[in-house]
């Protein structure tokens, strides 16, 4: 972290100056470490319950258990459980550890706003203290999902990136992308963001950074040769993951799967051509296929599109790739279309509390779930999807904040970028921005659902920019009482003319 904070410098130091830098540094970091371990401890003995999504904790709580394949969604996740408390068998050991990534990525707010944007030391740890007491942060801390994990993941990448532009160096770039792969395993939501910034920080590298001094040619093989690196690491990672899964190189062993749930309503019958399944198995699907508030349903649901392809595929996986594609490709508009109309669902009363009701976990385990659970943590769930605690209390009321974070985030970051313009930073601005209008346009163009989970990473940004915007105000409010009382001391040195 040291390392990184200098090496944020436009000056080299000399060897006391530098000493003496990273004394206030250290001093610094460990005042916002200690106050936000302070307010996750005070959360911790305030609510120690571990809460459950139905479905999807019972895929992490297992690979936990085993120590996942590659194959399983979020399989990192299922690692970490596995190789750190999983073997304590408490589920407050699990709320430990996640409350302690979610204290990193507090920190990592105050350092990137202290130390890249170079905030007033006040503000950046006002803001810390803010997402640290986050009603998502708070509640997902407690949930066996892989939220807290992969924010963590994201705001290291976002870390490593901000010391990329600071540099120039392409060993921190190629650590960037390493980081965003990373971030994509545990939470493959995120991939379209973090291919998104690998894309673009060499240019914005080389015409707002440091690299925008160098020749024309120094520019461009700069850019070229970061691509290259970019394009490399993921066909290897591709790759990889794909002779792991036997699948064919890709970031999801069932991408075909998931893509139903978000482009099923655009399926026809002539996408099926070649595939082995005629188009007229989209009989065989009960649901209403042109209801895109049905989308999730197509996944899991027995009477979706993709259980009639289980009943009549001997590979549906490619079934669904195949048709998946084609039905993108001949109308993404009506993709972009659906999606708007999917937004507009955080503003109806109906949706909004159906969804909070999934989000926050009331759907009650089986049986079974209540006997795997057992066995693999000593663990006694029953009734925990009916146990109001003040953390979930405190998430259900926040619906209007985090729809406020939704839309908010994108006009913030052009506003942060606007604001920063002059600053001597500006490449650290455009790195807020485009995490910013990128993660909005991920949930634009990739969410189904209304879900205030998929909410959970907003507040880091949405605050960091609001911190952007409370430093410039704070400034100007003190330039002004400051010129304000330069002119009154001036008044007394004017002779009077009576």
């Amino acid at each position: 972290m040291i390392h990184w904070v200098m090496g944020t410098e436009t000056n080299s130091p000399r060897k006391g100056s530098r000493r003496s830098a990273c004394g206030a540094i250290l001093r610094e970091l460990g005042m916002a470490a200690l106050l936000l371990l302070a307010i996750k401890l005070v959360w911790l003995a305030v609510d120690h319950t571990l809460r459950l999504y139905m479905g999807d904790s019972m895929v992490f709580m297992d690979a936990g258990a085993h120590s996942s394949v590659v194959g399983v969604r979020s399989y990192p996740y299922g690692w970490a459980l596995h190789l750190t408390v999983y073997r304590l068998h408490s589920p407050l050991a699990i709320i430990a550890l996640q409350a302690l990534w979610a204290g990193l990525g507090a920190l990592g707010l105050f350092a990137f706003l202290r130390y890249a944007l170079r905030l007033r030391f006040a503000v950046c740890l006002v803001v810390a203290v803010l997402l640290a007491t986050e009603p998502a942060q708070v509640f997902l801390e407690r949930m066996v999902m892989a939220e807290a994990f992969g924010m963590l993941a994201l705001v290291s990448t976002v870390l490593v990136y901000s010391r990329y532009l600071a540099t120039g160096r392409l060993g921190w770039y190629l650590l960037g992308g390493l980081g965003g792969l990373a971030t994509a395993a545990i939470r493959t939501n995120f991939l379209p963001l973090v291919m998104g910034l690998g894309v673009l920080l060499p240019f914005v590298h080389v015409l707002a950074g440091k690299g925008r001094g160098a020749t024309g040619a120094i520019r461009l093989g700069h850019v070229m040769l970061a691509l290259a690196v970019l394009a490399a690491s993921h066909l290897a990672y591709a790759s990889a993951y794909g002779r792991a899964t036997g699948q064919p190189p890709g970031y999801l062993v069932h991408t075909g799967m998931m893509r139903i749930g978000l482009v099923a309503p655009l399926v026809r019958a002539e996408h099926f051509e070649g595939t082995g399944v005629p188009g007229d198995v989209l009989q065989q699907v009960k649901l209403p296929l042109r209801d895109h508030w049905q989308r999730g349903n197509h996944i899991w649901d027995p009477d979706g599109l993709w259980r009639v392809l289980e009943r009549n595929s001997d590979n549906p996986e490619m079934v669904a790739r195949t048709i998946t594609r084609r039905a993108m490709l001949d109308d993404p508009l009506g993709l972009l279309r659906i999606n708007i109309e999917t937004l507009g669902g955080y503003f109806n009363r109906k949706q909004v509390y159906w969804r909070m009701l999934d989000d926050k976990g009331v759907i009650a385990p089986t049986k079974r779930d209540l006997r795997l659970i057992h066995e693999w943590m000593g663990w006694d769930a029953a009734g925990i999807n009916k146990r109001e605690t003040p953390a979930r209390l405190y998430f259900a009321a926040s619906g209007p904040w985090l729809t406020f974070c939704l839309f908010a985030l994108a006009p913030l970051g052009l506003l942060s970028l606007w604001l920063g313009w002059n600053s001597g930073r500006r490449e650290q601005y455009w790195l807020l921005a485009l995490v910013s209008w990128g993660l909005f346009a991920s949930h634009l163009l990739f969410s189904h659902i209304v879900s205030f989970r998929y909410l959970h990473p907003f507040p880091w940004f949405v605050l960091a920019n609001l911190a952007v915007v409370a430093s410039v105000m704070l400034e100007r409010g003190h330039g002004a009482r400051r010129m304000a009382a330069d002119q009154g001391g001036a008044a007394q040195c004017v002779p009077s003319l009576e």
